[in-house]
């Protein structure tokens, strides 16, 4: 949330969001300032409030309801402030219909953590639902039901989450980071387990209180006031508009219905899972979503395509990108709620972001571009969207809804190396081929997919959101942040976020990606302890530097050197990563493997290597279509000949270079480079790898190397106020502690900002570290 923060009177946050109560009127066409909050209306509110400051005009106070803590005697503990702050408030009534809650100490059982929110508002008839007698004295947290979190701390200074001191009203102290981190963290379980567009919180500091706006632009707060002696009536007056708005009005997404178990959509969900062939992956994923202590969800889709309107039936978000700010991006395999007359019910990936994508799709559908989603449905929510400052070179976003056809499964889930590098194959230069560059290459993005009546899974590449025609690219860069992802941008990319991305930015990106899971379940020369070290120099670590972090010294030396050295990894010194696969299928032990045939550490020259047959006799070719179809293609344009000129091309995979590129020429330099200006010389490296080799069935290992919450010993700087790093699942900040509750949320919004994972199909849960990518 850095430089998303606003702090403003209380008149101007209620003439601003919750107005004099009128009778509910339907959400009106195009954008609402109700919606999401705006860098222009954070401007605007901010410059009304230092204009009435400087002309010393006194606010007109609007006639206020009774204060509910008149009376009320001061609460001498933290857990004091619960039990009486939500008693006088149930006891002056102020929100019909809805009852406050002290939750201090039992977590969501849903949540991935036991992190409770002090108390909350939540509908009456959700409290038996949750188990919350009149006779107990705390409740549980339930973030699927809560309405207003409210957060209670003692002192009204060290513990308040905004300084309006300083610029931009984000704190400097630790202690009020560390409540900001943790307000962040509730509203991120808010929007996790609802589908809200905005939400409101309660912060009561000592004797003081805070009402707090929350939505994907940022964070509006009244400026703190007193409740106990002064303007008590302030909470009560909020609470009172409040519960007389619409569920729209009170930030509740009205394109999506909250599903009853005992309904006929429920039903109907769990019928078509009632038998799930092992076959059907997308019924199996489908069946793991539908959580007894997860909401369930109609939601609607209004299709641009169409002008019809089409709704899907889904269960817990297969993905969901963290933080509050951004895209928010969810991912879930969806199930059509109304099949055509006679047809089954058919399985799709439906996602949930502020962003745009499906206009691209349709482009590459229209140009018959294979091993990309083919888009149903996509449609902008009506009347949600951001709105921005002309002046500003920020993207507009809205929320939108797209729906594929194709339900994938993650990269890191390959059977062996020949399928792996076949998605990979899969993924190059179709959409090159039409001027379309994809601009976000990395692990999630990248999914295996199996479609109908085929025995070989396929790559599938997805997340086109950032795409852009090879014309579209600006010379001076683009927007204000990076674009990509963090662990798979090309060095030049992470050591100017300026520069626009190019086809050899792609091109090199693809080998980050493909060293990132080899690395972690093919068997290779590196000792498996240092993987997660190697991985996190490679991949995760960065260089501070005066214009922001850079490329990390690992990944910036390899690919400027053109050898991967694993110095400090081995014993051996001066060794080179090598990929090794077992003699026999299933054998491990390093001692019974043979050299790779293929080495990503260098580049290598060419030499001839006889085309063998697989173990069985059966033609390579015959094993997945999809690469019988890539090889005819090649044939047909002619490029397969026109690419294979250069003896650098096609490279050995046992054979190391005998010419190093520090003493080329610059006209040599120039034709080795050239290879990079299309996919095609990496087509056919792929192609030459899979002809013209023998490939073991069970070259891979049976566990990952890189463990799941594995931590370096060792970390990195911690992230000043001017400079943000790589948020990164590997490591933390060097001379930090280890994130709690509280500060884990605020990293999130302090680094390069928002997290980026794959976010289009089914596999892309856990498909890379916690990568970050600039928000707009």
């Amino acid at each position: 949330m850095h430089n998303k923060i606003t702090c403003i009177p209380y008149k101007d946050f209620m003439d601003e969001f919750l107005p004099e109560v009128q009778p509910p009127r339907p959400l009106p066409e195009g954008p609402t300032k109700t919606v999401v909050s705006s860098i222009k209306s954070r401007l605007r509110l901010r410059n009304k409030a230092a204009a009435r400051s400087a002309a010393s005009v006194p606010k007109a106070e609007p006639p206020l309801p009774p204060s509910p803590f008149k009376g009320m005697r001061a609460a001498t503990t933290e857990k004091d402030m619960y039990t009486k702050i939500t008693e006088a408030l149930n006891a002056a009534g102020p929100c019909p219909g809805f009852r406050f809650v002290p939750t201090p100490h039992k977590g969501d059982h849903s949540a991935d953590t036991k992190q409770a929110v002090d108390c909350g508002m939540y509908p009456t008839e959700a409290a038996k639902k949750l188990k919350i007698e009149e006779s107990d004295t705390f409740g549980r947290t339930a973030w699927s039901w809560v309405e207003i979190a409210i957060e209670c701390k003692m002192n009204a200074v060290n513990d308040d989450p905004f300084d309006e001191d300083l610029e931009g009203d984000e704190p400097n102290a630790e202690t009020r980071r560390h409540v900001l981190g943790q307000i962040l963290s509730y509203a991120e379980y808010v929007f996790n387990h609802q589908q809200r567009m905005f939400q409101y919180m309660l912060l009561f500091l000592g004797d003081c209180a805070r009402i707090v706006r929350i939505d994907r632009a940022g964070i509006f707060a009244t400026k703190k006031f007193s409740y106990k002696k002064l303007y008590g009536g302030r909470i009560a007056q909020f609470l009172q508009r409040y519960a007389a708005l619409s569920p729209t009005g009170r930030g509740h997404d009205p394109t999506a219905v909250r599903l009853d178990r005992k309904s006929d959509d429920a039903k109907m969900m769990l019928a078509r899972v009632r038998d799930v062939d092992d076959d059907d992956y997308a019924a199996a994923l489908f069946k793991k979503q539908l959580r007894e202590d997860w909401p369930w969800w109609k939601l609607e889709v209004a299709d641009e395509l169409t002008g019809q309107t089409q709704r899907y039936l889904v269960g817990k978000p297969h993905f969901q990108a963290p933080g509050v700010a951004g895209r928010a991006t969810r991912g879930y395999v969806a199930l059509e709620a109304d099949p055509e007359e006679g047809q089954e019910a058919r399985f799709v990936y439906l996602k949930d972001s502020w962003r745009v994508e499906g206009a691209v799709l349709q482009e590459l559908g229209q140009h018959a571009i294979r091993f990309v989603p083919t888009l149903v449905c996509h449609g902008d929510i009506l009347g949600q969207q951001t709105r921005t400052q002309e002046e500003c070179a920020l993207k507009t976003h809205r929320h939108y809804r797209l729906v594929v056809a194709e339900v994938g499964k993650p990269l890191e889930e390959f059977s062996n190396g020949r399928e792996l590098v076949e998605a990979f194959l899969c993924s190059h230069s179709q959409a090159y081929q039409h001027d379309i560059i994809h601009r976000d290459i990395s692990a999630g993005n990248m999914l295996l997919y199996k479609r109908p009546g085929d025995s070989a899974w396929t790559g599938l590449l997805n997340d086109w959101e950032l795409s852009k025609h090879v014309e579209q690219r600006e010379e001076g860069g683009r927007q204000p942040d990076r674009t990509g992802t963090w662990q798979f941008l090309s060095v030049n990319a992470l050591n100017d976020h300026t520069k626009p991305i190019v086809i050899q930015d792609e091109l090199e990106s693809f080998l980050h990606v493909l060293l990132y899971i080899c690395i972690r379940f093919l068997h290779h020369n590196l000792d498996d302890k240092s993987v997660p070290h190697f991985m996190r120099d490679y991949f995760d670590d960065f260089t501070p530097n005066v214009t922001g972090y850079h490329c990390g010294a690992r990944k910036d030396k390899v690919i400027t050197s053109g050898t991967l050295d694993l110095s400090g990894y081995n014993k051996k010194a001066k060794e080179c990563l090598h990929f090794l696969w077992p003699s026999k299928p299933g054998d491990s032990p390093p001692s019974q493997m043979h050299p790779a045939y293929y080495s990503l550490a260098r580049p290598v020259q060419q030499s001839e290597v006889p085309r063998e047959p697989t173990a069985d006799g059966a033609d390579p070719l015959e094993l997945n279509p999809a690469i019988a179809w890539i090889v005819a293609d090649e044939a047909q344009t002619g490029k397969r000949d026109a690419t294979n000129s250069d003896n650098r091309l096609s490279p050995s995979p046992t054979e190391a270079p005998k010419e190093d590129t520090r003493h080329m020429s610059r006209e040599e330099l120039q034709q080795l480079a050239a290879n990079l200006d299309t996919h095609q010389p990496m087509v056919q490296l792929l192609l030459k790898a899979l002809l013209r080799m023998r490939w073991p069935e069970s070259d891979r290992r049976s566990a990952d190397l890189r463990p799941k919450n594995w931590k370096a010993k060792v970390g990195q700087v911690r992230v000043g106020k001017s400079v943000k790093a790589p948020k990164n699942s590997t490591k933390e900040a060097k001379g930090s502690k280890t994130p709690n509750k509280g500060t884990k949320a605020l990293s999130r919004s302090k680094v390069p900002t928002g997290s980026k994972r794959s976010s289009q199909t089914a596999g892309n849960a856990e498909a890379g570290p916690s990568t970050k990518r600039r928000k707009h």
